[in-house]
């Protein structure tokens, strides 16, 4: 089973993830999160789509990574002398590349927007899909993702990005104000 949704999803959890995390190496939490999977597949009852729980399982996996990466931080500073971050070759990377720009004004969201927008207008998940994963009513995700899509056009126009056929959450495309 895992097997074949690896094959059937897994495109969409490294999508997921790319934005998510802002970063184009993600093979080892796509990884990670087959594995859990796997682990866990006894508690998977079939009441929401496998790239529903999928998705559920990368999004609490990267979560977790961050906050325990926070606490390693705040520790690590007392502990080693400070070292230069490979973040920096990472960013540069990332700028070159024509997603550039999205990433970043994504990033600038808040974390409630930004998982929105991954999950409603980058993997194209229904509203029911995304309130599944994100443990809340389809109205508040349906409310959230025309707000965030109205901040990230803001984030995206300040920026002087070219806004010419950005979707509304409508599907409708709006020329810049």
């Amino acid at each position: 089973m895992i097997e074949d949704w690896f094959q059937k999803y897994e495109q969409d959890i490294t999508s997921f993830l790319i934005y998510y995390t802002g970063s184009m190496d993600v093979e080892d939490l796509v990884q990670d999160t087959f594995l859990i999977a796997l682990k866990k597949i006894s508690r998977f009852k079939g009441d929401s789509h496998p790239k529903t729980w999928l998705i559920s399982i990368a999004r609490n996996h990267v979560i977790d990574m961050y906050r325990r990466k926070r606490v390693w931080e705040n520790i690590k500073q007392f502990l080693l002398p400070e070292q230069t971050s490979f973040n920096e070759i990472e960013d540069h990377l990332i700028k070159k590349s024509e997603n550039s720009r999205l990433y970043k004004a994504i990033h600038q969201l808040s974390p409630q927007y930004k998982e929105v927008v991954i999950l409603r207008g980058i993997l194209e998940l229904s509203s029911k899909e995304t309130s599944d994963i994100l443990k809340c009513n389809q109205n508040k995700v349906n409310v959230t993702y025309h707000r965030s899509l109205k901040k990230l056009r803001e984030i995206l126009e300040k920026e002087g990005f070219c806004l010419e056929g950005f979707q509304t959450n409508s599907g409708t495309s709006k020329e810049p104000s």
